[in-house]
């Protein structure tokens, strides 16, 4: 019987769709247990030698050479998810190993935390709600989303998704990205610029671009400084694409209004001092957590794997092995 190791924390955890597709297809589904979390490369490594799968249904883990090699029979590490700065894609090419993610799935839920991120830090939500709890009745004032400028660092799906949302609030849409999307700018008025110029001129910055050695930190204390002061900073794409100690420094000294973060360099961030500032927002990484989102995942991630399995290639491939690799 084939194994398909589950190390993502969701996975068939709010939907069943998935492991029953697995399931009904012959697969026997192990899932780490959450006494095994959290999970560093080296213990990720001894699961994976200890259950010696052929298939990991990975999230947030490192998905190391080290991992790869622990077990001879895998053949495909399918991410639970879009993003897979996690996993050592060269690594899993020479091992014969092949890697999907199952992009798109997760596009409108992203999106809609994003607007709601941006409202919430506008109308001060959060604050309104925790004032009128203890008793006070306070009338905290706002600004609309339509007034502001939105800058949208990376047009692509989700980055998309977020301007067709704000376009609908009135809002002024600036972007940077390396490619740039003309129905963009024809259809919802966006205008393309610099990183520099969008970070100057923009209300709110919001960041959806993969992470990259070349992102890396790429909201950094030269960047913030760019930043006005009324400005609010989005994240809800990957923790390390700012730089969280020049982040800590603007917001203590208020050089930037507020964060809205829904990820971290390390999570769970216990021990980062955003979470001390009371103009820090945090959420715990629940971008692509709706029911809809996780049902679509799921299903993909699914089918994925057993397209592999039965010797297609499926478009969300992210590498290709040899025709006489042990991945094939």
């Amino acid at each position: 019987m084939r194994i398909a190791l589950v190390s993502s924390r969701s996975f068939a955890q709010v939907v069943p769709v998935g492991e029953k597709i697995l399931t009904k297809a012959g697969f026997e589904v192990l899932r780490v247990s959450p006494e095994e979390r959290p999970l560093d490369a080296a213990k990720m490594a001894r699961i994976v030698s200890r259950e010696d799968p052929d298939v990991i249904i990975s999230g947030a883990e490192p998905i190391t050479a080290q991992v790869l090699a622990a077990s001879k029979r895998l053949r495909m590490i399918m991410k639970h998810g879009v993003g897979v700065d996690n996993i050592d894609l060269d690594a899993a090419k020479s091992l014969g190993v092949m890697v999907a993610n199952a992009p798109g799935t997760n596009t409108e839920a992203v999106a809609d935390l994003t607007v709601g991120m941006m409202l919430t830090l506008l109308r001060g939500i959060c604050e309104a709600n925790n004032s009128t709890r203890v008793g006070d009745w306070n009338r905290f004032m706002g600004h609309e989303l339509g007034a502001m400028t939105v800058g949208v660092v990376g047009t692509g799906r989700i980055g998309t998704e977020v301007i067709k949302r704000i376009h609908g609030f009135g809002s002024r849409i600036i972007a940077f990205d390396v490619v740039q999307q003309a129905d963009l700018v024809a259809n919802y008025a966006v205008r393309y610029v610099a990183l520099e110029q969008l970070l100057e001129n923009s209300d709110i910055v919001t960041l959806h671009v993969p992470l990259m050695e070349q992102t890396r930190h790429m909201i950094g204390t030269r960047e913030l400084g760019l930043m006005r002061e009324s400005a609010y900073l989005i994240n809800a794409a990957r923790g390390d694409l700012i730089d969280e100690v020049a982040l800590y420094d603007h917001l203590a000294a208020h050089r930037i209004a507020a964060a809205a973060l829904d990820v971290f360099s390390t999570e769970p961030p216990q021990e980062s001092l955003l979470l001390e500032l009371s103009n820090v927002f945090a959420i715990p990484h629940i971008g692509a957590y709706t029911y809809e989102a996780m049902e679509h995942m799921d299903r993909m991630c699914a089918e994925t794997i057993l397209d592999v399995f039965t010797g297609k290639r499926p478009t969300n491939l992210l590498n290709r092995v040899d025709s006489g690799s042990s991945a094939v």
